[in-house]
């Protein structure tokens, strides 16, 4: 009888080591976990023995694509919303209902509900959210569109309960001319990597094209209509309890040199300039992570003074309503739009 050779559990030192590397970049590749492994030092079976571990465990959301939804056609926001505290959880229901609402937050603050939306151009983004307003049974939603892209980019450390990253030069995408046979490599590539030793086979056969066809597809779209393709880490289940999103009041001529600014700290993970709204008017937005809400307050104090940037808010989130990768070409946004844009006309004219 042929004996099976177990792979070695990694040490604590080498499953850091190998989160980081899963979270900056998964290559196109036929086999992505041996090369992985062999820039790590470590066997194939191993990388996949823990990566499925830690998706077993909950730790690991999923590896697939980070799309840039302008470059598909897609007009998208951070929305923020007031509701009473007795209608959070309705209210929060309707709005997770519709398909390309993927992160919603309870946050400290009269704005208390905020959640990310992207829908298709022809549909409008005014327009979804009047209906979601309606459906939802509140006055409104505002839409706090990026302005400007400073960084994008999260990288847990399993050890320090810590995000840090590096801000790079980000360029600006470009729009693209989209073939219906574009659209189903695209909606292949965004889906979750099976943690196989060949994973890219399984996309590619549900897209029916060669793998060859999809990791081609894959290069070239890296960097402009994908952002990143990386592994999503359950921050709160490694120990990262602190969530702080950190909101800035600068006046609009200094955002081009404080974003950038801003961006450089290894602390800050996402950077954005975006669009004020009634009573809220911070235009320059930071995402912080840590292992405490203390330790964001730490960190903020520190930014705030070395940057000169006294005038800040801390928006925690106490409560996730969901979470999830954006997805694109869905068939269920289209049925949504269909069973919920007749409350558009009793919407009125309601300006956001």
């Amino acid at each position: 009888m042929q004996s099976t050779v177990l792979p070695r559990a990694l040490t604590l030192e080498q499953q850091n080591a190998l989160a980081h590397a899963i979270q900056a970049n998964v290559p196109f590749v036929s086999r992505p976990f041996a090369e992985i492994g062999e820039a790590l030092g470590v066997s194939e079976a191993a990388v996949l023995e823990q990566i499925s571990a830690w998706k077993s465990e909950g730790k690991l959301r999923e590896v697939s694509a980070i799309l840039e939804g302008s470059t598909l056609g897609y007009d998208s926001a951070l929305v923020a919303g007031e509701v009473p505290e007795d209608r959070l959880d309705e209210v929060a229901e309707a709005v997770n209902a519709h398909p390309t609402v993927t992160h919603n937050y309870l946050r400290n603050h009269d704005y208390n509900l905020w959640f990310t939306i992207a829908v298709p151009s022809e549909m409008g983004l005014e327009r979804t959210l009047r209906v979601l307003a309606t459906r939802a049974g509140v006055r409104e939603f505002f839409p706090l569109r990026r302005t400007h892209t400073f960084k994008v980019g999260v990288n847990f450390d399993l050890l320090s309960k810590t995000s840090t990253t590096t801000a790079v030069q980000l360029e600006e995408p470009v729009p693209l001319e989209l073939s219906a046979g574009d659209a189903a490599l695209f909606r292949a590539i965004q889906t979750p990597l099976a943690i196989v030793e060949r994973p890219f086979a399984a996309l590619a056969a549900r897209a029916g094209v060669s793998e060859t066809e999809l990791l081609g597809f894959s290069r070239r779209h890296l960097g402009n209509a994908m952002r990143r393709y990386v592994a999503t880490f359950n921050h709160r289940k490694l120990g990262v309890q602190g969530n702080g999103m950190v909101v800035w009041r600068v006046p609009s001529s200094e955002l081009s040199r404080l974003g950038p600014l801003l961006a450089q700290a290894p602390e800050v993970s996402h950077c954005y300039a975006r669009n004020s709204i009634p009573g809220f008017d911070y235009t320059l937005y930071s995402m912080l992570h840590g292992p405490s809400d203390d330790a964001c307050r730490e960190v903020a104090g520190g930014l705030a003074e070395r940057l000169g940037l006294a005038d800040y808010l801390i928006l925690f989130s106490s409560r996730e309503y969901k979470k999830c990768r954006l997805r694109y070409f869905l068939p269920e946004l289209e049925a949504w739009w269909s069973a919920n844009a007749s409350a558009l006309p009793s919407c009125g004219d309601a300006k956001l």
